[in-house]
């Protein structure tokens, strides 16, 4: 028996072993499939190519919107000292600036800040004015037909005070009153301090000062007169769009013109009589907040 044993076991042992070195190719292929399956390919990243930093031209270009148009509004006040005080408020004004803006050098200082100098060729403020005050009026006192003729009033105000004639203009004694109109124009120059935070942003503060004419129409009487006008101011644009805040004051000694009656005397003419003239200063401030578009 034992060597009938011996014989079945060699003859066994081979195909035993195949069989435990035989593995299946189709659990080979499950195996391999669950594990591609437990570790997924990464996602491709929607950021993949980052994007390159602007060049020395590009960053230039946010610089290069120097010229600017504002369109404003303002509420202005006056005041007169140099004689009978009176004081005027604007019922409202409005104005168109041009201003150009030159740099001091090319590089942002940082990479963000420029230093440089504004200049305005046209500064033009209409302003519509009303009396609210006049030295020795009480507020709200009805002194259109004043009891005593040199007493100053304040439906006529300001020609009457000026001119010294209590009678009123001619339009006025007619029943007319076109109001008290003022035109400005100021040529001005300042430093400017622009920053560029991010992007297109450009924030810039300013200084002003300038020389001013002026004119004022009340009815039958005209004024001129040149004085200076300061202005500090904050400017917040993004790229063509802006809005802006500035505070304006100054001081202008006008020239009030008169024309009266001439008188003939034979053939000589009294031009004397013809052309009066009488001085008087005005100071002017008040808040101005605008609109800019930048070319």
């Amino acid at each position: 028996m034992k060597p009938l044993f011996l014989i079945f076991a060699s003859l066994a042992y081979p195909a035993l072993t195949a069989t435990a070195q035989y593995i299946d190719p189709e659990a080979e292929d499950a195996d391999s499939v669950s594990v591609e399956q437990a570790v997924p390919e990464p996602e491709p990243s929607a950021t993949e190519e980052p994007k390159p930093a602007l060049n020395s031209d590009q960053l230039q270009k946010r610089w290069n919107r120097k010229k600017c148009w504002n369109i404003g509004y303002s509420v202005p006040t006056l005041e007169r000292r140099d004689g009978t005080f009176m004081d005027w408020e604007a019922d409202y004004a409005v104005s168109v600036k041009n201003v150009r803006s030159l740099y001091f050098h090319k590089k942002p200082l940082g990479g963000m800040v420029k230093i440089g100098l504004d200049y305005s060729l046209l500064d033009i403020t209409y302003s519509k004015l009303q009396l609210k005050h006049i030295e020795g009026v009480a507020a709200g006192e009805d002194t259109s037909l004043p009891s005593d003729p040199s007493a100053p009033s304040v439906s006529d105000g300001f020609d009457e005070i000026v001119s010294e004639d209590p009678s009123g203009s001619i339009l006025d004694l007619l029943g007319f009153n076109l109001g008290m109109h003022k035109l400005d124009q100021t040529f001005s120059v300042g430093p400017r301090i622009t920053v560029n935070p991010i992007d297109h942003l450009m924030v810039g503060v300013y200084f002003h000062g300038g020389f001013t004419a002026s004119g004022i129409l009340e009815n039958d009487n005209f004024s001129y007169g040149f004085g200076h006008t300061l202005a500090s101011g904050l400017c917040v644009s993004y790229k063509v769009i802006g809005v802006g805040f500035e505070y304006l004051w100054g001081k202008v000694k006008y020239n009030q013109i008169d024309f009266e009656e001439m008188e003939i005397d034979g053939n000589n003419f009294s031009y004397s009589e013809m052309f009066s003239s009488e001085s008087f200063s005005l100071k002017h401030k008040g808040p101005r907040f605008y609109v800019s578009f930048r070319f």
